[in-house]
Protein backbone atom coordinates (compact mmCIF):
# COMPACT_ATOMS: atom_id res chain seq x y z
CA UNK A 1 0.00 0.00 0.00
CA UNK A 2 2.75 2.42 0.75
CA UNK A 3 4.78 1.54 -2.40
CA UNK A 4 1.06 2.11 -4.39
CA UNK A 5 0.98 5.72 -2.54
CA UNK A 6 4.08 6.75 -3.97
CA UNK A 7 3.91 5.60 -6.92
CA UNK A 8 0.45 8.17 -7.38
CA UNK A 9 2.52 10.43 -6.17
CA UNK A 10 4.88 10.08 -8.70
CA UNK A 11 2.42 9.90 -11.34
CA UNK A 12 0.56 13.39 -9.65
CA UNK A 13 3.95 14.87 -9.69
CA UNK A 14 4.70 13.84 -13.43
CA UNK A 15 1.28 15.14 -14.52
CA UNK A 16 1.84 18.00 -12.61
CA UNK A 17 5.08 18.94 -14.43
CA UNK A 18 3.97 18.13 -17.82
CA UNK A 19 0.68 20.49 -17.54
CA UNK A 20 3.09 23.08 -16.46
CA UNK A 21 4.80 22.74 -19.57
CA UNK A 22 2.37 22.58 -22.09
CA UNK A 23 0.85 25.29 -20.71
CA UNK A 24 4.24 27.32 -21.07
CA UNK A 25 4.07 26.50 -24.38
CA UNK A 26 0.73 26.98 -25.63
CA UNK A 27 1.00 30.54 -24.09
CA UNK A 28 3.67 31.78 -25.61
CA UNK A 29 2.23 31.54 -29.58
CA UNK A 30 -0.84 34.15 -28.28
CA UNK A 31 1.63 36.27 -26.26
CA UNK A 32 3.86 36.40 -29.59
CA UNK A 33 0.95 37.28 -31.76
CA UNK A 34 -0.56 40.06 -29.33
CA UNK A 35 2.99 41.43 -29.27
CA UNK A 36 3.51 41.87 -32.91
CA UNK A 37 0.05 43.08 -33.20
CA UNK A 38 0.18 46.05 -30.51
CA UNK A 39 4.11 46.67 -31.88
CA UNK A 40 2.26 47.49 -35.03
CA UNK A 41 -0.10 50.12 -33.54
CA UNK A 42 0.63 54.11 -33.78
CA UNK A 43 3.34 55.06 -31.05
CA UNK A 44 1.18 56.62 -27.78
CA UNK A 45 1.75 55.72 -23.88
CA UNK A 46 -1.14 53.33 -24.00
CA UNK A 47 0.86 51.10 -26.66
CA UNK A 48 3.98 51.14 -24.52
CA UNK A 49 2.23 50.30 -21.14
CA UNK A 50 0.66 47.12 -23.27
CA UNK A 51 3.67 46.37 -24.40
CA UNK A 52 4.95 46.15 -20.62
CA UNK A 53 2.30 44.20 -20.01
CA UNK A 54 2.73 41.83 -22.67
CA UNK A 55 6.35 41.54 -21.93
CA UNK A 56 5.23 40.33 -18.29
CA UNK A 57 3.25 37.24 -19.66
CA UNK A 58 6.03 36.25 -21.63
CA UNK A 59 8.20 36.22 -18.97
CA UNK A 60 6.30 34.53 -16.40
CA UNK A 61 5.71 32.16 -18.89
CA UNK A 62 9.51 31.74 -19.66
CA UNK A 63 9.78 31.22 -15.74
CA UNK A 64 7.00 28.26 -15.88
CA UNK A 65 9.21 26.45 -18.36
CA UNK A 66 12.36 27.88 -16.48
CA UNK A 67 10.61 25.45 -13.53
CA UNK A 68 11.25 22.40 -15.75
CA UNK A 69 14.69 23.33 -17.14
CA UNK A 70 15.93 23.11 -14.14
CA UNK A 71 16.91 19.63 -13.38
CA UNK A 72 20.83 19.70 -14.51
CA UNK A 73 23.05 16.90 -14.84
CA UNK A 74 26.61 16.75 -15.17
CA UNK A 75 26.93 15.50 -18.49
CA UNK A 76 24.20 18.70 -19.26
CA UNK A 77 27.87 20.80 -18.05
CA UNK A 78 30.00 22.60 -20.64
CA UNK A 79 32.57 25.46 -21.20
CA UNK A 80 30.47 28.58 -21.16
CA UNK A 81 31.62 32.33 -22.02
CA UNK A 82 30.20 34.74 -19.59
CA UNK A 83 31.71 37.44 -21.83
CA UNK A 84 29.12 36.27 -24.69
CA UNK A 85 26.30 35.65 -21.87
CA UNK A 86 26.22 39.19 -21.07
CA UNK A 87 26.48 40.49 -23.82
CA UNK A 88 24.05 38.56 -25.66
CA UNK A 89 21.55 39.78 -22.43
CA UNK A 90 22.58 42.98 -22.37
CA UNK A 91 21.69 43.60 -26.80
CA UNK A 92 18.52 41.55 -26.35
CA UNK A 93 16.78 43.58 -23.60
CA UNK A 94 18.26 46.83 -23.89
CA UNK A 95 14.94 47.75 -25.71
CA UNK A 96 13.00 46.52 -23.05
CA UNK A 97 15.23 48.44 -20.30
CA UNK A 98 15.11 51.85 -22.51
CA UNK A 99 11.08 51.80 -23.35
CA UNK A 100 10.59 51.24 -19.49
CA UNK A 101 12.92 54.74 -18.73
CA UNK A 102 16.69 53.11 -18.35
CA UNK A 103 20.05 53.04 -20.11
CA UNK A 104 21.60 49.81 -20.49
CA UNK A 105 24.91 48.98 -19.92
CA UNK A 106 27.63 46.11 -20.30
CA UNK A 107 31.09 46.21 -18.96
CA UNK A 108 33.57 43.94 -19.20
CA UNK A 109 37.65 44.18 -19.13
CA UNK A 110 38.39 40.81 -20.97
CA UNK A 111 37.69 38.51 -24.02
CA UNK A 112 36.35 35.85 -22.39
CA UNK A 113 35.47 33.98 -18.71
CA UNK A 114 34.76 30.28 -18.96
CA UNK A 115 33.15 28.64 -16.80
CA UNK A 116 31.48 25.13 -16.90
CA UNK A 117 27.51 24.97 -17.00
CA UNK A 118 24.62 25.09 -19.07
CA UNK A 119 24.60 27.95 -21.28
CA UNK A 120 20.75 28.05 -21.48
CA UNK A 121 20.55 28.26 -17.72
CA UNK A 122 22.71 30.37 -16.99
CA UNK A 123 21.46 32.74 -19.66
CA UNK A 124 18.23 32.58 -18.16
CA UNK A 125 19.66 33.17 -14.81
CA UNK A 126 21.18 36.96 -15.74
CA UNK A 127 17.90 37.56 -18.11
CA UNK A 128 15.76 37.24 -15.05
CA UNK A 129 17.92 39.35 -13.13
CA UNK A 130 17.58 42.22 -15.82
CA UNK A 131 14.00 41.76 -15.59
CA UNK A 132 13.82 42.21 -12.33
CA UNK A 133 16.15 45.19 -12.52
CA UNK A 134 13.50 47.08 -15.15
CA UNK A 135 10.27 45.83 -12.82
CA UNK A 136 12.08 47.34 -9.65
CA UNK A 137 14.72 50.28 -10.71
CA UNK A 138 12.11 52.88 -10.21
CA UNK A 139 12.36 53.45 -13.62
CA UNK A 140 15.16 55.80 -13.92
CA UNK A 141 19.33 55.23 -14.21
CA UNK A 142 21.36 52.90 -15.88
CA UNK A 143 20.97 48.76 -15.47
CA UNK A 144 24.59 47.49 -15.68
CA UNK A 145 25.49 44.15 -16.48
CA UNK A 146 29.51 43.93 -15.67
CA UNK A 147 31.54 40.55 -16.18
CA UNK A 148 34.54 40.64 -14.19
CA UNK A 149 37.48 37.41 -14.65
CA UNK A 150 37.34 35.93 -11.31
CA UNK A 151 34.42 34.70 -12.78
CA UNK A 152 31.71 36.84 -11.67
CA UNK A 153 28.59 38.09 -13.66
CA UNK A 154 26.55 41.21 -11.57
CA UNK A 155 23.20 43.02 -12.42
CA UNK A 156 22.57 46.50 -10.95
CA UNK A 157 20.88 49.26 -10.73
CA UNK A 158 20.50 52.56 -9.70
CA UNK A 159 16.61 52.26 -7.91
CA UNK A 160 15.25 52.30 -4.47
CA UNK A 161 17.17 49.31 -3.45
CA UNK A 162 16.50 47.06 -1.03
CA UNK A 163 16.33 47.07 3.02
CA UNK A 164 18.79 44.28 4.36
CA UNK A 165 16.35 42.68 6.08
CA UNK A 166 14.64 41.32 2.41
CA UNK A 167 17.90 40.49 1.66
CA UNK A 168 17.35 36.48 2.19
CA UNK A 169 13.42 36.30 1.72
CA UNK A 170 13.52 37.28 -1.88
CA UNK A 171 14.85 34.58 -3.08
CA UNK A 172 11.59 32.82 -1.71
CA UNK A 173 9.40 31.15 -4.12
CA UNK A 174 6.37 34.23 -4.66
CA UNK A 175 7.71 36.22 -2.37
CA UNK A 176 7.47 39.79 -3.18
CA UNK A 177 8.87 43.22 -1.47
CA UNK A 178 5.57 45.01 -2.06
CA UNK A 179 2.14 43.64 -2.64
CA UNK A 180 0.63 45.51 -5.64
CA UNK A 181 3.66 44.77 -7.96
CA UNK A 182 2.32 42.39 -10.38
CA UNK A 183 4.91 39.57 -10.69
CA UNK A 184 4.37 36.06 -8.93
CA UNK A 185 7.76 36.17 -7.14
CA UNK A 186 9.63 33.37 -9.16
CA UNK A 187 12.24 34.98 -10.58
CA UNK A 188 15.35 35.08 -8.37
CA UNK A 189 14.20 31.94 -6.76
CA UNK A 190 14.82 30.59 -10.03
CA UNK A 191 18.39 32.67 -10.64
CA UNK A 192 19.14 31.24 -7.00
CA UNK A 193 18.59 27.64 -7.90
CA UNK A 194 20.49 27.82 -11.51
CA UNK A 195 23.28 29.04 -9.52
CA UNK A 196 23.00 26.56 -6.69
CA UNK A 197 22.93 23.61 -8.94
CA UNK A 198 26.08 25.00 -10.72
CA UNK A 199 27.87 25.20 -7.34
CA UNK A 200 28.50 28.88 -7.57
CA UNK A 201 27.26 31.46 -5.00
CA UNK A 202 25.10 34.54 -5.45
CA UNK A 203 24.30 37.88 -3.13
CA UNK A 204 22.48 40.90 -3.31
CA UNK A 205 24.30 44.24 -1.77
CA UNK A 206 22.17 47.10 -1.51
CA UNK A 207 20.28 49.53 0.72
CA UNK A 208 17.07 51.90 0.78
CA UNK A 209 18.01 54.67 -1.89
CA UNK A 210 21.20 52.92 -3.28
CA UNK A 211 19.48 50.90 -5.88
CA UNK A 212 20.69 46.89 -6.25
CA UNK A 213 23.14 44.73 -7.20
CA UNK A 214 22.89 41.01 -7.60
CA UNK A 215 26.16 39.08 -8.08
CA UNK A 216 26.45 35.49 -9.30
CA UNK A 217 30.38 33.79 -8.84
CA UNK A 218 30.82 30.77 -10.81
CA UNK A 219 34.48 28.49 -10.68
CA UNK A 220 36.31 29.95 -13.93
CA UNK A 221 37.68 26.60 -16.36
Amino acid sequence: AFNGALRRLDHGYERHKRFLTDAAHELRTPIAILQTRLEGLIDSGDKERLLEDVSRLATLAEQLLDLQRLDLHPEDMAPVDLVGIGARVASDLAPLAIMAGYDMSFVCDVDKVQVLGDQAALERAVINLVQNAIAHGGRKGTITIHVEPSGAISVCDEGPGIAAEHHERIFEPFHRLQAHNRGVGLGLNIVREIVQRHKGRIAVSSGPGKGACFRMTFTVI
